[in-house]
Formats: C-alpha cells, structure tokens, sequence
C-alpha cells in the first residue's frame, strides 16, 4: 500500500491541535556524493550475500547468488555445508548445487536431516572462492521451548532511506528468525517514491517502473547488495511473505492499482514474473505452486501462521465507505481455500499462542472523524483507507466471530504495510458508529460503547501488533509533522470539538499509536506472555543509533494489552555470529576495479538481452555489440556515468542466431561479455 494518497486526505481535514512533546528522528540531513553501494569485492563472486529462511524442526533453507564472471560460463556448480560452529569445521550436512542463468544464478537449497532447536552455520563455494559464512537456526520440539524472540520488519523503501533497523536487527545474537510481512522491495523507478533528501545516494536498478522479468530481479539484486541488508541476512533465518510492492503497489488476485494495461502487458504475465523473482530470491521454501501461506511451528509455544492477503484470492479494493458491494458477505481478502485453511490452523492448534501473521491492518482504523471537522465528509476521509481490513469487514467479522465461537485463546495478529506503529486489543465492533446534526459543524460520527470494555479488554478476542516501516515513508513525511504529530495524540482519545460535546473515541481499542517513527518491534514469546517492543532509528544516513520507543504486553488467556515499563528481557543463551568476512579471505585480495557485471540474461537470449552493472568510481562509459570475428556491430551507451548501480537492454531483433559479446570500456579497462542469440 502507498499511504500517500490517504495520508494526504486525512491531513489536509485534520485540525492541528497541540501535541504532546516528543522525542523524533528528524529528517533534515541533505546528503552528496553517490556510491555503488554494496559491491564489496572481497564477496566476489557472492556480492549479494548468502540467507535462510522458513526453519522447521529438522531443516531449513540456505541460499545465495553466484555473479558468473567474464567468461560466461552456463552452468555454475557451486559446494555447500552445514556445520555447527562459525568455522565450518564440524561439517553435519553438505553437496553441490548446479545453477545457471534459468534461475538467475540463485542457489537454494533446503537442508534436511538437523536437529531441532539448534544454531547452525553455513557456507558456499564456487568459482574458487568462499562465500560469506552464514547463521541460522531450526525450530524447537513440542517439549522443548519455553523461550521465542523475533524481530517482525515490514516495508523497506530502498529510495527513502537507509536501512539502519536491518543493521541493528543483524546485531543481535537470541533471536529465532525475522518475520518480514512484506513490501521487501518497492517497484518504483527512480526518484518517483522516496525521500529527495537521500535519493540520489540511493539509486535503484533499473532505474525504471519493475515489469519484465529481468526487471524484477534486478530490482532484488539491488536491494540484496545493502549491507545492512545482506548483515540480517547473513545472521537469522527469516521467514518472510510478499506484500502489493513486491508486484505492484494495491494489488489483487487479477490486477493493481499500479498496473496499466498496453504498455505494461498482461497483469497475469507481470503477476506471474513477481512471484518468480520472489521465490529465486527469496529463501522461502519451493511450494511448486508458489503459494506462501504456510504454518512455521515452534514447539507447543508458538504456530506462526503466515497468510497471503494479497495475490492469492483478495477481492478489488473498493475506496468508497458508500458502496454497499464493500459489505457483501462473500467479499474476500484471503480467497475461499486459504480461509479455510485459516480455519483449521487457528482451530486444530494444540500451541500455546497462535501468531498469525497479515501484510495488513486487521483492527478497525477510524479516521472518518477528521472530515466534518473542517467541512469534510465522513466518507471522504474514511474512503482513503480501505486497503486493509476495513475494505473486507463482512469477512473480518466471520474471522472474530469464528474465534469466538470456537473458543480460541491467545491470537496475536501480526501486521505490516501502514508504515507506523500500532498495538490494538482486537474487537470486532470496538464502537457503534451514528451521525449526528451539531450546529456549526453538520453531520459528523459520534462513536459510542460496544460490549468491547477498553478498560478492562472485556470483549477483546486477540491482540494486534502492527510495525513500523523500515525505511518507507509515514505520516509525517507523506504530509507534515505538527499535522502527523496533531493525528497522533487525538487519535485514540475522546473527540471534543468544544466544552459540551463529546463525540466518543474513535479508536478506543487502539492502545499505541506512533505515527512517525521507523524501525521494527521485538516479539517476546513465553508460556505466560507475550510482549511487543518498538524500537526506532533514524534512516537519511547510516547511524548505529537506536531508541526504545514502548513496550506492550498481553498475559495467556487475556486478550488485553497492557504497557511495560521496560523491554523483555534477552534470552539466556546468545548465539555466537556468524563471522564479517569469507573464510580465506586474506590481505592479499585483489583491488577492485571500476566495473562489475551483476547479471547478463537471459543467455542464451531469443530476445533482448539484460545487462546489470555497478559503477565504483565516475567516469566515461562505452558499451557496444561486437559479433563473434570481433567486428563491430553498433554502439549501444556512451556516456558519463556516476558512481552507482545501472541496466542496459538492448535490442537484438535484427541480429541472425549466433555468438556475440557486449564489450563494456570504462577507465578501468575494457570486459568483453559473451552470449548467446538464438
């Protein structure tokens, strides 16, 4: 979701009413000077780092690129190991892989045969060279875990800022694994949906809209080669699904918001080549059908239950609280198999929370309020945000209802997507809502009591966490910060236009709103409790800082929040990390050139062929096409380039079947690059 747009018609309502003072991240830092960020050649050939992800009791998923080098061989073999100490020399499990440009040089594999409830390291070699060692972890048995941490992520603009919250998350050594809810990746060209203060430091690959395959993955390689990115890789497993940027921004099963048809083709096709690159480059485990709601158990502690709201089954957005198709009962965000499938996760659990994990907003979010204020309409406002669960509330109440009926204790919904931190006691009404005639200020919603006691969280059926962006851009940056700051401190508070009226709180289950912060929260998991803890860090230049924010906590059996004075406490045992640099590596390491070739595809090629380089250092560059006697055939870029992350596709539809090379002059020399048209 791009919360501009909604953001933009709640702030432009919103009476500025003073705020409470607040210590925030400022945004006022203008940066110069780009840099190929990420191209570190002691990584050579893995510059995109190594991962894992989705741990089960006896497995988990190990991945990395293999950025082929001059030559341009096809396939790559590449060994790989698991040990149980950071200098992989107590080996447990090991064989090779084959890659090649069909699956973008990735490797994954998912290692079998560990044991439960144990820190592994892991490794690669190809191409006479060692990756960087990785650190993961799988799932405990049912009788063996008494103790979770994870850091839950969402929202990570590449565009908007540095990715500081990674890096911290990464510092860390008792966490189980990350959950990302998704929009990993943005889909934006360049400069089109960020922060202008930090952009051009920032630049993406390619640097247009994402829509071919090649596009997409390209895209992912630019975000894997961030260091702090590639450091929370390299030391948790992460368990991760996608959310709308992944594909395009307030998509659907069968289009987006951001997809036009003609220029960029079939949204069937485009749908199809996200979910390719998504699962090349992500360590998800292959489903075959590239489904990614799946359960992850923990013992009897804990089922995280990952959904899809996004691509699977969900309706069209309807942005009018108007429409009476918005309430139809067989409206549907998650799609009639995976509801079902919810169903029987939720009910057939035999652990003690069940934590579910939705890319968006699952509570009640009021903000129709803000318009008659200021000569608004209710509707207007309320309109702007349906992409979250309030555009599917016949289905949301069957959710709440089913818990009910079924007597389903400790839920925690987990979720993503608003770029802003939240904590709610999930009730389903947490207020009726009516309109009422107030002189001088029209029809305006007045918010009165349900069963739902807010003081006691009587009439609560679960509790939600929601986390902040990264790095994407919130309230106060899609608007203003004395508005965002104003919203923040009414939001959850009666409504009292003057002395004698009060309209009721709008958001009486919402019990923490922070609206302007980045960063991420921990999710402590125990017997008795489970506790949220947001941290927040500034992101328009790379900083080791970090505040904490708030805590909130919800007892077994409760339903209720409650806020904590102080962050949960580590767990007892801290895992060694994994180590900074390839096994191997020594000071006698090359210096690194000007030039490197990130990916050429496809090869071989019945269309156009893809190149990805990175920049290190300014200067003039010249790319031409050579045939395979060494004569020229045209020149393709001749320009000045900056230090930075660049594609190249070039058209090949006059050239006969046969061998040819890109050959790529910089002031560091000249690479020539063979491939294949057919």
């Amino acid at each position: 979701m791009r919360l501009s747009l909604g953001i933009a018609l709640l702030l432009t309502v919103l009476p500025c009413t003073r705020a409470p003072a607040q210590t925030v991240y400022t945004h006022g830092r203008q940066l110069t000077g780009a840099v190929a960020e990420g191209v570190d050649e002691r990584l050579q050939p893995f510059y995109h780092g190594v991962a894992s992800g989705d741990p089960l009791e006896d497995r988990v998923v190990i991945w990395t690129r293999v950025t082929p080098d001059e030559s341009g061989e096809g396939d790559i073999e590449v060994d790989w190991k698991v040990a149980t100490d950071p200098q992989l020399e107590n080996i447990v499990r090991e064989g090779t892989y084959t890659t090649s440009d069909d699956r973008d040089y990735t490797v994954k594999v998912d290692v079998d045969g560990l044991t439960e409830g144990t820190t592994y390291y892991y490794g690669f070699r190809a191409l006479d060279r060692n990756s960087l060692t990785g650190r993961t972890k799988t799932t405990p048995t049912a009788d063996a875990a008494d103790h979770l941490k994870f850091g839950v992520v969402s929202c990570s603009n590449y565009q908007a800022g540095y990715f500081n919250a990674y890096a911290r998350l990464a510092e860390r050594n008792d966490l189980d694994a990350v959950i990302h809810l998704g929009d990993y990746i943005y889909e934006y060209a360049n400069f089109v949906y960020g922060n202008s203060e930090v952009w051009n430091e920032r630049t993406v690959a390619p640097d247009r809209e994402i829509v071919s395959l090649f596009d997409y993955r390209t895209r992912y390689g630019t975000y894997r080669l961030d260091a702090d990115l590639r450091r929370l890789h390299q030391q948790h497993p992460i368990i991760a699904v996608w959310d709308d940027h992944e594909s395009a921004n307030d998509s659907y099963a069968d289009g987006a918001s951001n997809h036009q048809g003609g220029g960029e083709g079939s949204w069937e096709e485009r749908k199809d080549r996200s979910r390719q690159a998504y699962f090349e480059w992500m360590p998800i485990r292959d489903t075959g059908n590239r489904s990614i709601y799946r359960k992850v158990s923990y013992g009897n502690i804990a089922d995280l239950i990952m959904l899809d709201t996004r691509l699977e089954g969900r309706d069209q957005q309807i942005l009018d609280v108007t429409d009476p198709a918005l309430y139809a009962a067989d409206r549907t965000i998650l799609g009639s198999t995976q509801k079902a499938w919810l169903r029987d996760q939720l009910m057939n659990s035999s652990a003690r929370w069940k934590l579910v994990g939705s890319q968006v907003m699952f509570s009640e979010f009021n903000v129709g309020w803000s318009g008659p204020l200021v000569g608004q309409t209710y509707e207007f406002v309320e309109s702007g945000f349906l992409d979250i669960w309030d555009g599917y509330p016949a289905e949301r109440r069957q959710l709440t209802d089913f818990i009910t009926g079924e007597a389903i204790d400790n839920v925690v919904l987990l979720t993503g997507d608003f770029h802003i931190s939240l904590a709610f006691e999930v009730a389903d009404p947490p207020n009726e809502l009516s309109f009422r005639e107030v002189d001088g200020l029209g029809r305006v919603p007045v918010y009165t009591p349900t069963a739902y006691d807010p003081e006691t969280g009587v009439g609560a059926v679960a509790v939600e966490f929601g986390t902040p962006s990264i790095s994407a851009a919130n309230f106060d940056e899609n608007a203003f910060l004395p508005l965002a700051l104003s919203l923040q401190a009414q939001i959850n508070r009666p409504l009292r236009p003057n002395d004698t009226l009060d309209l009721g709180n709008p958001n009486p289950h919402m019990k923490y709103a922070d609206l302007i912060q980045h960063g991420y929260y921990l999710l402590d998991v125990s017997e008795q409790a489970v506790q949220a803890d947001y941290y927040y860090s500034p992101i328009l230049e790379p900083s080791t800082e970090e505040s904490y924010g708030a805590g909130f906590t919800s007892a077994v059996g409760s339903h209720r929040l409650e806020r904590t004075a102080t962050a949960a406490s580590p767990k007892a045992r801290q895992d060694t990390p994994a180590p900074a640099d390839p096994p191997g590596l020594t000071s006698t390491t090359r210096e690194p050139s000007d030039l490197t070739v990130l990916s050429l595809s496809p090869n071989p090629t019945t269309g156009p062929i893809n190149l990805n380089y990175a920049l290190r250092a300014p200067g003039r560059v010249a790319v031409s096409l050579v045939d395979a006697s060494g004569r020229y055939v045209r020149q393709l870029r001749q320009m000045q380039q900056g230090a930075g992350l660049y594609t190249l596709v070039a058209n090949l539809d006059d050239l006969a079947a046969g061998t040819y090379f890109l050959r790529i002059v910089t002031p560091g020399g000249a690479t020539l690059l063979p491939f294949v048209r057919r």
